[in-house]
């Protein structure tokens, strides 16, 4: 199984675990496969790139407000477009001066752009769904290390958690602990400052 968008690498797991030998490699990858998936689950977030500059991604959202758009992670922008009459043709096209991304200072501390403000000749089409339509790389520039950190521990959690299905771990000698099915606690107090108060379709 190849890794696809995770967030920490097949050789940083091993490399955490003590692990020398590719014996369990396709079982790791698959645990920082559901790792990664289950902290995009819990932050309602996504923190790979999605898209290029060379190859941006089209989404679309409906505006609630006249000036004020919220929208997913974004790392650039390329064009915005709208619709006005519920054509979905998105004739009028955005200059670079008609909006504004916000929070202005998010890439300084390595965050993206949440929010546009209409700034210029136009205001968001509120009242009409799916009216605007934005082309541009999505997602963060890069994963935080919090991410990366919290992938590893969930992922060997996964990963150990294959040898005791029936959620027990341990020996009767030494003792025994019931494993939950939860988030790590650790896991959750490094997702939690990232997590999304309101979030965004996809």
């Amino acid at each position: 199984m190849a890794i696809t968008n995770g967030y920490c690498t097949l050789a940083e797991l091993k490399d955490s675990l003590q692990i020398e030998d590719s014996t369990d490699n396709a079982s790791l990858e698959a645990a920082i496969m559901s790792a990664s998936r289950m902290i995009d689950n819990y932050t309602q977030r996504f923190f790979y790139k999605d898209g290029t500059v060379a190859a941006p991604v089209t989404r679309y959202y409906t505006p609630q407000d006249a000036y004020d758009l919220n929208i997913d992670d974004i790392v650039s922008v390329t064009s915005v477009a709208t619709d006005n009459d519920l054509e979905f043709l998105y004739t009028t096209v955005w200059a670079t001066s008609d909006f504004v991304v916000e929070p202005i200072n998010n890439p300084r501390k390595g965050w993206p752009f949440t929010r546009m403000i209409a700034v210029g000749a136009y205001v968001w089409p509120f009242n009409i769904p799916q009216s605007v339509k934005i082309v541009g790389v999505w997602g963060w520039s890069s994963v935080p290390q919090e991410i990366q950190l919290a992938a590893k521990i969930q992922a060997s959690r996964l990963f150990i958690r294959r040898q005791s299905p029936f959620g027990i771990a341990g020996t009767p000698e030494l003792g025994t602990v019931r494993l939950s099915s939860r988030l790590d606690p650790d896991v959750e107090t490094l997702l939690r400052p990232f997590r999304k108060v309101r979030g965004q379709a996809y």
